[in-house]
């Protein structure tokens, strides 16, 4: 409810109860109307994800010992918004060095330990031991590497906003037959009754 919208009911004396359904009618209305503009499509609808279903997906290969099961993106899900997945880190995996420069980035621990070196534009470092449990935030405009931990790991991650393009123009040399192994995941998906079409 606007603070405008507010005076004018006041003005016209509604109250309390009054005034809830007033704003409950207006927002229902308008989330009618959002919910019927929004063009149906066979992949973006809501669904509960299995860990198995998650554990068993195509994974894309960062570095040696570094792998991710991307299982919200904008070729699989159709997500608009954000990309997600679990990163699964070996003890001994190798360095992965980036700039985050196209989008922010979350992490969750899920299993282990995440060692994160952050260096900023000046080239400071800092060094972040993640336990299990924890969270880190990862903003644009530094470069992070991810480095073995000693321990076998998972890491929840969330990265937003999608790009336009999806895995396929990330900049990883594996990014365009990743995008297409969601994309036939998805397909996939759809023949074996998990979606609605």
């Amino acid at each position: 409810m606007t603070s405008r919208s507010a005076l004018i009911w006041f003005r016209m004396g509604l109250k309390g109860k009054q005034m809830a359904d007033a704003v409950s009618k207006e927002t229902k209305s308008k989330a009618a109307k959002i919910r019927a503009s929004v063009r149906p499509r066979e992949s973006r609808v809501p669904r509960h994800l299995t860990h198995d279903e998650i554990a068993s997906m195509p994974r894309l290969r960062f570095v040696r010992g570094m792998e991710s099961g991307i299982f919200i993106s904008r070729e699989r899900e159709e997500s608009q918004f954000y990309s997600q997945g679990l990163c699964f880190h070996d003890a001994d995996m190798d360095d992965l060095v980036w700039d985050e420069v196209s989008w922010d980035e979350a992490f969750y621990c899920m299993k282990g330990r995440l060692l994160v070196i952050v260096k900023d534009a000046k080239g400071t470092k800092t060094e972040f031991s993640v336990e299990e449990g924890d969270h880190f935030w990862a903003p644009a405009g530094y470069e992070y590497t991810l480095r073995a931990s000693g321990i076998d790991s998972i890491n929840f991650w969330t990265m937003a906003p999608v790009l336009h393009s999806g895995w396929r123009d990330t900049g990883d040399p594996a990014g365009p037959a990743y995008s297409d192994m969601l994309k036939r995941d998805s397909q996939r998906l759809v023949k074996r009754g998990k979606r609605k079409k």
